[in-house]
C-alpha cells in the first residue's frame, strides 16, 4: 500500500480529483454526495493507496462533506485559501482553467507547499456555527423583503408583509435555539460569559465568534488574528510605494462580526479608547484605527478565554 497527494476541485454537485503517485497522475470524477465519497474511498483502495494528503480550496460549504469524510477515514486533509492556489498557479504560468486543471494545480500545490493539516470543528461548535450562519442568511432575506416593501404595489404588499413577519418569527426562533444550545453546553456558556465581559462584545458577537473559531486550538493571539485576516500586509517597493493594509486572507465572517463592536469598544472600552487615541496621534486614518482596534479586540478575546478570566481593564493593579 502507498501514499499519494489528492487534489480536489469542489463544485456543488461534482468533485474533480487528481491523485499524484510516485510514477503517475490519475484523474477521476465523483458526485459530491455520501455515495460519491464511498466510491472515492473504493477507488483509492483499488489503486492500493492507503493514505492521501487531500487538499481542497475553502469555497463555502460545498467541500465540508468530503473533507469531514476523508478526515474520518484517517486521511490528512488541508483546506486552503483560494488566493494561495491562484497565486501558486500564476507563478507556475498555468494557462488552462478547467475543473481537471484546477484539481491538478491543487494537488501540485499540496505536494510543493505541504499546507497545514485541517481538523473539523468539535460538534458543539459546528452546531452553533450552523445556527449563527442561518441567522445571517435570514437577516439578509429580511433586508431584501423590507426593501421590496418600500416600492411594492398595493396588490403585493400583503404578501411581502407576511414574508417579513415569517422571517422575523424564524429569526427569533433560531435565536432561541442558539441560546438553548449554549446554555446546554457548559464550556460554550463559560466562554460566552468571558467574551461578554469585554466592553464592546455583546451577546450576538460572542455567539458568532464562538461559532466561527475554536479559540483554544490557537497557540497565540497573532495566529488567531491571522486566521481572521486581521494581520497587517505591507507593500513596499523602492521609494514610491509603501503602504500597509489588512491581509484579509482569513475568515471574513470574523472580520464582519468585529467591525461594529470595534466602533463601540473604541468609545467605551478604556484600554481600546486609549489605544485608538495613540494611533490617531501617530497619524493613522480612521479606517486604519478601526482595523487595528478589531485586531486588538480579538487579541483580548483570545486572552480572556486562554486565561479563563473575565476582562480586567487594570490587570497590573
Amino acid at each position: 500500500m502507498s501514499k499519494g497527494i489528492l487534489g480536489i476541485d469542489v463544485a456543488k454537485k461534482k468533485l474533480d480529483v487528481v491523485l499524484l503517485l510516485e510514477d503517475r497522475a490519475v484523474v477521476k470524477k465523483f458526485d459530491n454526495t455520501t455515495k460519491g465519497y464511498e466510491l472515492l474511498k473504493g477507488w483509492l483502495m483499488s489503486l492500493h493507496v492507503e493514505q492521501v494528503h487531500a487538499c481542497l480550496e475553502s469555497t463555502g460549504t460545498y467541500g465540508d462533506g468530503v473533507a469531514e469524510y476523508l478526515h474520518s477515514k484517517g486521511h490528512r486533509v488541508s483546506i486552503v485559501n483560494p488566493l494561495r492556489i491562484k497565486s501558486y498557479a500564476s507563478t507556475d504560468l498555468k494557462r488552462n482553467k478547467t475543473d481537471h486543471a484546477d484539481a491538478r494545480t491543487i494537488a501540485e500545490f499540496c505536494l510543493s507547499k505541504e499546507p497545514e493539516e485541517w481538523h473539523p470543528l468539535p460538534p458543539e461548535i459546528k452546531h452553533l456555527q450552523a445556527l449563527t450562519r442561518r441567522i445571517d442568511s435570514l437577516q439578509q432575506m429580511l433586508g431584501s423583503e423590507e426593501n421590496r416593501l418600500e416600492i411594492a404595489r398595493g396588490e403585493v404588499r400583503p404578501s411581502v408583509e407576511r414574508m417579513i413577519k415569517t422571517l422575523k418569527d424564524e429569526i427569533e426562533n433560531v435565536k432561541r435555539l442558539i441560546k438553548e444550545h449554549i446554555d446546554n453546553n457548559p464550556d460554550l456558556k463559560q466562554q460566552k460569559d468571558l467574551l461578554e465581559s469585554i466592553p464592546g462584545i455583546g451577546q450576538t458577537t460572542a455567539q458568532v465568534l464562538l461559532g466561527e473559531v475554536e479559540f483554544r486550538k490557537f497557540a497565540s493571539a497573532r495566529a488567531l488574528a491571522a486566521h481572521a485576516g486581521l494581520t497587517p500586509w505591507q507593500h513596499q517597493s523602492g521609494t514610491s510605494l509603501n503602504w500597509t493594509r489588512l491581509s484579509k486572507l482569513g475568515n471574513g465572517r470574523l472580520r464582519k462580526a468585529l467591525y461594529f463592536p470595534a466602533i463601540v469598544a473604541k468609545q467605551h472600552n478604556q484600554i481600546l479608547k486609549e489605544f485608538a487615541g495613540r494611533l490617531s496621534q501617530n497619524g493613522k486614518t480612521p479606517k486604519q484605527i478601526i482595523c487595528a482596534v478589531m485586531r486588538k479586540l480579538l487579541h483580548i478575546a483570545f486572552g480572556v478565554i486562554k486565561n479563563n478570566r473575565p476582562f480586567d481593564p487594570n490587570p497590573a493593579l
